[in-house]
């Protein structure tokens, strides 16, 4: 024992100690041996006979040589779970776990009348050994009640009532190791703690399927087995409806990013074609973004030709309602003030506004000025990328060559880093703050807004309600509390929808599998407010996304930045 017993009733130490309690089934999980299962079984024995059964479960371990074993549960109740970890795919061990499981049930049941299942229902691996617990007497009638309610059989199988004494070892499940690409998917459990984050979760793949299927590729493969159909459904189930939002990791365990197997996976795919137009759209970027915002304008004077909805339906559901149109780069005029360097990201480079001066970049560089600050944008803009645009697609070479560009012309423009340096996405942020490993500080354009311009800038609140959009960058950047603040500063309202999570625009897959963004954004509908002028966030696709979602404007967070400021400015000279 290394401290005393005591108690506490403290919320922040009871929440520590609460998570410590979860974290150990999965940090069992995250240790075992790749190509093994976690096991997790719960019994439980009358309170007075809870610490001689605890120790005769170590013992029982011991024996059987599952030496990585941990015991947990609720004292109170003589409630006890129990993990370990089993590799099925060895005949040896299965026999193994044979003899434990039978060790184990009799010890339980003739030294301490246990119940061989306490809070979780019993499911095949204890169903074998019911009538152990229960009696020859109490399980016939047992049988019987089944019989005449279920004659057929149908009602789940095989569980609670099963005649075959060897069923617990039947139709046994392994876990072949599938980290080849991406070493972590191997820690994955399978426990699901990760599908409520992901936007494609009840369209395709959950991140847990989306492993579970490729440790079955990834079986085949090394069985020298055809992949199959599942090969196939798995480029569009598994890789193509996959948003690598990362939001999986922030509800995992043990911090396992599915989009990163997704993204190494897309990769290893790509064809000599498809790996040589990256390296040249990477080594020619400016030329790239320059075609891209041709076909951006060819794509407005075809809608106004054939109309919104014809345009959407010819593009597969490319088009989208309010689609921006491309603006020039705004120019900094103010040369007097705090010096700051802004990088305008690619995504707002290209996708502009209604209007020149609502463009993202023009906006930014008036609210920097209003605020007292003295931009710089450095040289050669339009040639310069973070490579999340690359990195989505598999090119992580490419992703990381532009990365490695925009850092030098960033170390540049901000004189070695004596300059703060801002990114209007949050995407992108999140991409260098990565990558730099602060060898550069970089803010997101929400953070640096929360902390230094809030404090210099006047604000007028808006009357009517506002939406915020959290994207997913954001959130795993920890940013929900300064975002929250900076709309709150701005609106009387403000809106954060709890059900909505990553938009599941995903870069450009917003464009290239446009059910994903809808499916994501299914329940945004219901928690807009009655009289929303619009909708903020900090990423440019996702606002498109978000706005031909809902009908309603979607902008950076700058730009509400900006009215409210420019109205509090026109008022105090009135």
């Amino acid at each position: 024992m290394i401290e005393a017993p005591a108690f506490t009733t403290n919320p922040v130490e009871m929440e520590r100690l609460w998570n410590v309690r979860k974290g150990t089934f999965p940090a069992v999980g995250a240790v075992r041996k790749p190509g093994t299962t976690v096991i997790i079984e719960d019994v439980a024995v009358a309170v007075a006979d809870l610490a001689a059964c605890c120790l005769d479960l170590q013992q029982l371990f011991a024996r059987h040589g599952y030496h990585e074993a941990i015991i947990f549960g609720h004292a109170l109740e003589g409630n006890v779970h129990f993990v370990f970890t089993q590799d099925f795919g060895i005949e040896a061990e299965v026999a193994r776990y044979a003899a434990f499981m039978d060790d184990l049930c009799h010890t339980l049941v003739r030294k301490y009348d246990a119940s061989l299942k306490a809070e979780h229902g019993t499911g095949r691996n204890m169903a074998p050994f019911v009538e152990l617990e229960w009696g020859t007497q109490a399980y016939a009638l047992m049988q019987e009640i089944k019989q005449l309610f279920d004659p057929q059989g149908l009602l789940n199988p095989g569980v609670i009532i099963n005649s075959d004494a060897q069923a617990h070892l039947q139709n046994l499940k392994p876990m072949p190791a599938a980290g080849q690409l991406y070493a972590p998917v191997d820690r994955c459990i399978e426990c699901g703690f990760c599908e409520p984050q992901c936007p494609s979760h009840g369209l395709t793949l959950s991140p847990r399927q989306r492993i579970v299927g490729w440790r079955e590729l990834s079986r085949r493969e090394a069985a020298g087995e055809a992949p199959g159909a599942l090969g196939q459904d798995y480029l569009y189930m598994g890789l193509d409806t996959c948003a690598t939002c990362g939001l999986c990791a922030t509800a995992c365990p043990v911090g396992i990013e599915t989009g990163a197997l997704t993204r190494a996976v897309r990769g290893e795919q790509l064809s000599g074609v498809a790996r040589s137009l990256g390296h040249v759209a990477a080594n020619h970027f400016g030329a790239t973004q320059a075609l891209a915002r041709t076909a951006l304008k060819a794509g407005h004077w075809a809608e106004a030709i054939v109309g919104t909805q014809t345009l959407s339906r010819l593009t597969g559901g490319a088009w989208k309602e309010g689609m921006p149109s491309p603006q020039p780069l705004g120019r900094a005029t103010r040369t007097q003030g705090d010096k700051v360097v802004y990088f305008p990201t690619c995504a707002g480079r290209m996708f502009g506004a209604d209007s020149p001066e609502q463009a993202l970049s023009t906006t930014v560089i008036r609210v920097l000025e209003r605020a007292g600050y003295a931009p710089i944008v450095p040289d050669n803009v339009n040639s310069l990328c973070c490579g999340q645009s690359f990195a989505s697609k598999g090119l992580a070479q490419d992703a990381d060559h532009k990365a490695a560009e925009l850092e030098a012309a960033l170390l540049k423009a901000s004189n070695n880093g004596a300059y703060p340096v801002i990114l209007d996405a949050s995407a992108c942020s999140l991409r260098m703050k990565t990558f730099l490993a602060e060898r550069l500080k970089v803010y997101d354009l929400v953070e640096f807004a929360h902390d230094a311009l809030l404090p210099r800038l006047m604000l007028h609140k808006k009357a009517e309600p506002v939406l915020i959009h959290l994207n997913c960058s954001a959130r795993r950047m920890g940013f929900e509390g300064k975002l929250r603040q900076l709309a709150a500063a701005c609106a009387h309202q403000t809106v954060l929808p709890a059900e909505v999570k990553c938009c599941g625009f995903g870069g450009d897959r917003g464009f290239v599998v446009p059910e994903l963004n809808t499916h994501a954004l299914r329940k945004l509908h219901a928690e807009v407010p009655a009289g929303c002028c619009g909708g903020y966030s900090s990423n440019q696709t996702c606002e498109v996304g978000l706005t031909n979602a809902t009908g309603l404007p979607y902008r950076s967070i700058v730009h509400l930045l900006d009215e409210c400021s420019a109205e509090a400015a026109r008022l105090a000279t009135c």
